[in-house]
Parts: structure tokens; sequence; C-alpha cells
């Protein structure tokens, strides 16, 4: 890669942010709307489906790259369904995007993140109906109030030999039509699918959201469908700190707390699918790093805390969304999505200059990338 590309990657200030984006599609979805809803109102709808996504499409665009969504009407208010595709890093963005609905709007239409629950449904393959009460499931419950699923439908047994991950996808459509999207993705941990029953106890799919509701998470559930909240989740992990002399950055983490976990678990594997999908809709996940060998042990968390607050306090709201963050033997780490960089780190500039740190980076969550210097007042390592 030439350096002039690496630059850019590594401090990617040259796109327009994901926070002007937003407010730019909402003004296009605000100005086009009327038309989406006269084309909902056909009586043909086929004869317009093409054209109303084309069009609904192009209205979103000025947001994403390549938005997923759905239609409908629920009989009072007309939807719009903005769908994660079980991307938790994606989930951010349509976070973020919902809450910044034009209230105006909101008179007509109900701006929705994930697909909800749907008690009745039945999916129709090889000239056979499925329904949810014939997947089995057997529930093992996880840390952080999740659960760990093994789903298996005797209808589906055919494909299995076939292809296996078709049935896994088909298992997933309806594992998020029995919890609803963003509760699948908010607490199932693991799935596997199985090709024969296997002994112990199992409850049939149509009775597993009641099992969370009722045995997993009875004080959360009802918040499930929030996207806001699905993305307040956090989970602790732990590292083994390297012990070669030459260690790439992170590698000394021995603790951290994270509610985005694919986006950490792709920087230590070199893949840059999620910064690659935010990157093109002008959000960049990145993270801050300070050496703590003037920070007492007891105050490293309190320093992240006070630095994280600072930070927050003159940004404002909508700039960035801080993640999570680790502590490593050498340096400690901010972990954040930032809707609009330049504003970020020019607070951040201002911020660390009066931390108690000798200095401070920026890096994105590309392995590769280049550390961009914030703060300096000895040598940088």
């Amino acid at each position: 890669m030439d350096e002039e590309r690496m630059r850019e990657l590594s401090l990617p200030l040259n796109i327009k942010p994901f926070r002007v984006r937003t407010q730019e599609a909402w003004a296009a979805f605000l100005a086009g709307e009327g038309e989406l809803r006269a084309l909902m109102d056909q009586k043909d709808r086929g004869a317009v489906s093409g054209r109303l996504v084309e069009r609904c499409g192009e209205l979103l665009t000025p947001a994403f790259a390549s938005p997923s969504f759905e239609l409908g009407y629920n009989g009072e208010k007309y939807e719009l369904i903005l769908s994660p595709e079980g991307d938790r890093a994606r989930l951010f963005q349509l976070a973020y995007f919902q809450q910044r609905v034009p209230r105006e709007l909101l008179k007509n239409w109900n701006i929705l993140v994930g697909r909800t629950r749907s008690k009745s449904y039945i999916l129709q393959m090889f000239g056979q109906d499925i329904a949810l009460e014939d997947v089995r499931v057997w529930v093992e419950k996880t840390q952080d109030n999740g659960v760990g699923l093994r789903l298996c439908c005797e209808k589906l047994a055919p494909l299995m030999k076939e292809d296996r991950n078709q049935v896994y996808q088909l298992m997933c459509i309806l594992l998020d039509q029995a919890l609803g999207e963003l509760a699948a993705m908010r607490y199932v941990d693991y799935l596997d699918i199985l090709e024969v029953p296997e002994g112990g106890e199992s409850i049939p799919l149509s009775e597993l959201a009641g099992f969370v509701a009722s045995e997993v998470d009875p004080e959360g559930w009802l918040q499930a469908g929030d996207p806001g909240l699905a993305c307040q989740r956090y989970t602790a992990y732990e590292g083994k700190p390297s012990e070669e002399e030459n260690w790439a950055l992170r590698q000394d983490i021995y603790v951290g707390v994270t509610c985005c976990i694919p986006i950490i678990s792709a920087y230590f594997q070199g893949e840059d699918y999620y910064m690659d999908r935010l990157y093109q809709d002008g959000a960049v996940p990145g993270f801050f790093y300070y050496p703590l060998d003037k920070v007492g042990r007891k105050e490293i968390l309190d320093l992240r805390d006070q630095l994280e607050e600072a930070i927050l306090g003159r940004t404002g709201e909508g700039v960035v969304t801080f993640t999570g963050g680790a502590t490593g033997t050498a340096f400690g780490y901010l972990d954040f999505i930032a809707w609009d960089l330049k504003v970020l780190l020019d607070a951040a500039v201002e911020v660390f200059a009066g931390a108690p740190v000798s200095w401070a980076s920026f890096h994105t969550f590309r392995r590769d990338a280049w550390g961009i210097g914030l703060k300096q007042e000895e040598e940088n390592v």
C-alpha cells in the first residue's frame, strides 16, 4: 500500500462525517416521504414495489452506502424498518440514525431498527409450511444474561445433507421472528444446528421468548428491542500480554471491556470488514492510547472514565459513542466509534493536554494503520 493511501486510512479526515450524512439523509427523507406514502397507498403494490424500494434507497443513501430496510403499514402509521443484518457494528449506526429522526416525520411514520417478533410466522419451503413450533430448541444460559442455542427442525433434515449453510440462514430467519431481530442479537451468544434431535429438555422455538423473559433477563426483556440499550451490553474480556520484545499495539492488554466485540475481534485478526463498512458511511471506529507508567494502578479506570467524560463534554452530543476500553501492561486504551472524527480529535487534543500522561495517540481499528500523535512531552514509543 502506498504512503498516501496509508495516511488516508490512518487519519481519515477527508470523508464526509456520518453525523453530516445523517442530517442530509433525514432532510432528503423528509422531502420525499410523501412520494413513498403515495406509492405504498397504491392498490396494486406489486406493480410499484420496485420503484418504492428504489426510491426509499435513494432517500437513505446520503447516510448509508448500502442500506438494508423494509417498508410497511401497521394500520395507523407507515413504517421504515432498518435492519442491522446481524452486524453489531452496524447496529450502532442505526441506533444513532434513528435517534435523530425529525420530529415532524413521526406524525406519519414509525422509524424502527430491527424486525419485530411475529408469533404466527410461517416459512414456506419445499412445498411445506415451517412454523416456529416445528423447531426444537435446547437452551444453555451464558454469561451476562445471554443464551447458547442448539436448534433442530426435522422438516429441514433433507436440506441439512445438501446445504447446511442455507439451513443455518433459515434458522436465523426463524430465530429473528421468534425473539425479534435485536433481541436475537442481544441474547444469543452462539447458535448450533443439529441434524437430529438430542437428549435433554427442549422447548419449541415459539416458547423461546417467554423463556428468555422469565428465566434469563426478566428485568431487561421489555427493553430488548431498544437499539440504544442493545448497544449497551458490555462484555469483559481478558488477554495474555505478549512476551515478545516488539509486540504490536494492544498486544499488552490483560483486561478490557467492550460493547462491540466484533470490532475488537476483527482488529486482532487483522480483518478490516467492519472498518471498511463503517468507513464508507463516514463513521470511524478507533481508540486513544496513552502510557500508564505515571498512573497508579488504582487510578487507571478512573483516568479512563475522566478522559471519556471530559471529551464528551467538549464535543457535545452526536460526535462520538464510546464503546469500552482496556488496560495493558504498558498502555491504557479508550475505544469509540467517531461520527465526526475531526471534531472528536480536536476535543481529544485539548483534553489530553491537561491529562497526567506524557503522550497520547489516536489509532483506527485497522491493525496495519499508523498511530497519530495527539500529545507529546517526551520521545514517543
